[in-house]
């Protein structure tokens, strides 16, 4: 039998080496580390912008406090090496724009000045991302320094330097702030109520007045009404002392020029009127009359409205500035490559409109456009005229003559806007008696200031000629008047023409500085040919110092005529105490020596119903003293006025009772005086239970309800009958009236128009019903039905369609699937989500709120 021998010691240990060898896979060449690892190591620990085990750090970058890198690459080059920045990242992150010259250095534009600096290859290194810069290195290249904080891991940038990256942080938070003007809803226009007679409003005004024993009462009527289809204003005066006066004034003006067809008009005045001024040949004269114009009377200061464009850049925006003011911003250039700022309105006096161009690396450039527009000037190929006729002084019904009699006179004036910078104009006036006289007149801008200058013809067919010159010097402005008036003196030439044959006058205007304050002041000399005879001149002037609650005034008035100087002159201050305005003043006067002539002293307390005035004055001519007192109150619709007083020619003594009357609805109320002088709206808010837009009887009022006016939210409220009563609006320009939906009592209440717009007319008073509706709405949430499943689905496009398939409104699902749809009328209405459409939902007052799901099937089935 054959023997076993047991293994020795060296035997185990052999024999389990092999069985570890053979029970052990084969073992594999080092794999190379993998990309996370080669940027971010191997240490679980490490955060994601330490230091990597190749030395890589990503800091954030700071500058001026505010963050403009996440992380910007960085090497470390070794505990005495300190760190290499990644070059083109750091640039591309101040947004400097920067080129590789091709041997290896990297070429930086600064803007600001603009400059380049070269940073040779010599001073770069390998590093992640491209070239690396020594962080130590930095300020010897490029004016700025760096600071690493290794705990925060950021980076701090330490520079003067004007930065791309600030500049455009700087303008989107300009432009942020930026807010654009909502585009007003199209209300439609209410039209115009036909009747050939209507009395809209009146104005009572009741006086007594007492003097030197001697008593007088009057009585005033002011009414406004339609009449012919136009605007009838008339006035009655009584007294028990003089003629009583009656006159009457049709009118009618329109924003578009279509009165009167192929003329072009857009006012028309006819009675008692006013005819324009006309240079050197006339007056403004009142009386009997037709004024036919192709401008409205309400035109404002807005002369033309342009269009500014230019090129811009792709990367480049465009801002629009104007009087220190960010107006409007662009980035996106029109199928030209221009920026295009529309709508830019010209108004009288100098404007300055700046464009604003800048680019992607600091580039910046400025594009001025400056436009000096006087009173007088049109837009380039705007026409505008006057035409009429007027009998100066003589009033058109009964009284007595406001002025000396002129006469008939016929006057036409056309204006025409040759250029920008130059309009035209032409002047004549005829009478029955006396040659044509015309002018001929230029107006424009000249070397930064404003110029005018006419040539005429008077009527005695002597020629005259005048100019003007307006300039502004630094704060002041300048204004130098030379003038030749002809021959003819007549009551309706200009008043200066009537006194002077020839003028020369210079005004200056401007303000003084005086620390934080600025004291007004203006001066001016003139000096011409009397008619009647030797030479005139004569010098004014007038310096305020406002302070806040105390303010005071100084004035010089200086005329010499035929070798004798005469002048004046005056101190006054004013003052508030509490509720109380303190005025005082002191006059005195220069005929062979100057003299004290008066002094005044008043005290006037003014509050939301009334006022109180007191004065005591004393002249020296005389040398007494007088005294009086004035007190008006408003009771309710009435204002009443008392005075009393003594003065030189003894006591005296008023009372007046004035109110103001409406016509609403065949009815006639009271209200404040002036609503003759201006246009109002009585608004009549009720809940509409029929639809029929009428406030009938048994519909409810409204009370508390507001209304929005050419965007200003009305002070006021409906009262329990659902009336109010909006005075004081522009008569002419057309006015948009809404309702304010939170002073409604329900949220679910809403007007059954968004608004309305309409024009009124001087002292109209008109009836405005704003019929209230219940609405209802409708929540619609959409999901994506698989077998059981219902999954809600986000930012679908939800469609509102009405009862005739039209659709009224949008939206988007939110988070949950769901869109509501709020004050929506009664009626059918449909939700749609692409061709998925909702089956119809009803909506009454028995249920005004619904609710339906769209269930969308997965795509394929």
């Amino acid at each position: 039998m054959a023997r076993h021998h047991l293994p020795t010691g060296r035997c185990w240990l052999a024999l389990a080496l092999a069985i570890l060898f053979l029970a052990s896979p084969a073992h594999a060449a080092p794999e190379p580390p993998g990309l996370f690892d080669q940027i971010f190591g191997t240490d679980p620990a490490n955060p994601k912008t330490g230091k990597a085990s190749d030395g890589l750090i990503l800091p954030s970058l700071m500058v001026g406090g505010k963050r403009v890198a996440e992380a910007l690459p960085m090497r470390d080059l070794g505990p005495d090496g300190g760190q290499c920045l990644a070059l083109a990242a750091f640039l591309d992150a101040l947004e400097l724009a920067h080129d590789d010259a091709g041997d290896g250095s990297i070429t930086v534009t600064l803007p600001q000045p603009q400059r380049r600096i070269t940073i040779p290859a010599s001073a770069l290194l390998p590093g992640p991302g491209g070239a690396c810069l020594a962080m130590a290195d930095l300020p010897r290249h490029l004016p700025m320094r760096l600071m690493f904080d290794g705990v925060t891991q950021s980076l701090a940038l330490i520079t003067d330097t004007v930065l791309p990256v600030l500049m455009r942080l700087e303008r989107a938070e300009r432009q942020a702030r930026l807010h654009p003007e909502t585009a007003r809803p199209a209300f439609a226009l209410l039209p115009r109520p036909r009747a050939h007679f209507a009395l809209w409003s009146a104005d009572v005004a009741l006086a007594l007045q007492g003097q030197a024993g001697i008593g007088d009462a009057n009585a005033n009527v002011l009414a406004s009404g339609a009449l012919f289809g136009l605007a009838a204003r008339a006035g009655l005066s009584i007294a028990n002392r003089g003629v009583p006066s009656l006159g009457l004034t049709l009118s009618e003006a329109r924003d578009t020029p279509d009165l009167l067809g192929p003329l072009h008009a857009r006012s028309l005045q006819f009675g008692d009127v006013a005819s324009p001024a006309q240079p050197l040949i006339a007056q403004s004269l009142a009386g009997r009359g037709l004024v036919l114009s192709s401008r409205p009377g309400w035109r404002a200061d807005l002369v033309d409205e342009i269009t500014l464009s230019g090129p811009l850049p792709p990367g480049w925006e465009a801002e629009l500035w104007n009087e220190g003011r960010l107006v409007a911003v662009t980035r996106d250039a029109d199928a030209s490559g221009n920026f295009r700022f529309a709508g830019v309105p010209l108004r009288l006096g100098d404007n300055v409109w700046q464009v604003r161009l800048f680019g992607p690396h600091g580039e910046a450039t400025i594009q001025e456009f400056n436009r000096l527009i006087g009173t007088e000037m049109n837009a380039e190929n705007e026409i505008d005229y006057a035409i009429g006729f007027v009998d100066g002084g003589t009033p058109l019904i009964a009284g007595q003559a406001t002025a000396l009699p002129t006469g008939m006179a016929g006057f036409a004036t056309i204006g025409w806007g040759v250029s920008r910078a130059l309009t035209a104009r032409f002047d004549v006036r005829a009478t029955a008696n006396d040659n044509p006289a015309l002018a001929l007149g230029l107006n424009g801008t000249l070397a930064g200031g404003l110029f005018a200058a006419t040539l005429a013809r008077d009527a005695s067919g002597a020629p005259a000629g005048a100019a003007r010159l307006a300039r502004r010097v630094g704060s002041t402005d300048l204004i130098l008047d030379l003038a030749s008036h002809g021959r003819a003196a007549g009551p309706s030439v200009p008043v200066l023409s009537r006194q002077f044959s020839s003028l020369a006058a210079l005004k200056a205007r401007g303000q003084l500085a005086l620390g934080r304050y600025s004291l007004p002041w203006q001066i001016g000399v003139q000096s011409g040919a009397l008619r009647a005879g030797g030479t005139a001149s004569d010098l004014a002037a007038r310096l305020a110092v406002p302070m806040g609650r105390w303010q005071a005034s100084a004035a010089l008035g200086l005329s010499q005529r035929a070798g004798t100087l005469q002048g004046r002159a005056t101190v006054a201050t004013s003052a508030s105490l509490g509720r109380w305005r303190l005025r005082a003043g002191i006059d005195a006067a220069k005929a062979a020596r100057w003299q004290l002539s008066g002094t005044g002293l008043s005290a006037t307390r003014s509050s939301s119903r009334g006022s109180l005035a007191i004065d005591v004055d004393w002249q020296a001519s005389s040398g007494r003293f007088g005294a009086g007192v004035s007190f008006n109150r408003r009771l309710g619709p009435f204002n009443l006025s008392a005075s009393a007083g003594q003065g030189a020619s003894g006591w005296r003594a008023g009372l007046g009772l004035s109110v103001g009357l409406f016509n609403a609805g065949n009815r006639w109320q009271t209200a404040a005086t002036g609503l003759t002088r201006s246009g109002a709206v009585l608004a009549d808010m009720f809940m509409d239970d029929d639809g029929n837009g009428h406030h009938d009887h048994g519909e409810a009022a409204i009370a508390g309800g507001r209304v929005i006016v050419d965007n200003a939210l009305r002070a006021d409220s409906t009262g329990s009958d659902g009336r109010l009563l909006i005075g004081g609006l522009m008569p002419g320009p057309a006015l948009d009236i809404e309702t304010q939906l939170s002073s409604l009592p329900d949220f679910a209440l809403r007007p059954a128009v968004p608004g309305n717009r309409l024009a009124l007319r001087p002292g109209e008073v008109r009836p405005l019903p704003i019929p209230i509706h219940p609405t209802g709405s409708i929540e619609a949430r959409v999901q994506l039905a698989a077998g059981d499943a219902r999954t809600p689905l986000a930012g679908i496009t939800i469609t509102l369609l009405d009862a005739q398939g039209h659709e009224a409104a949008r939206a988007l699902t939110d988070f949950d699937g769901y869109v509501l749809f709020e004050g929506l009328a009664f009626g059918t209405w449909t939700v749609a989500a692409g061709e998925h459409v909702s089956p119809g939902l009803s909506l009454s007052r028995t249920e005004r709120d619904r609710q339906t799901s769209i269930l969308i099937p997965p795509r394929g089935t």
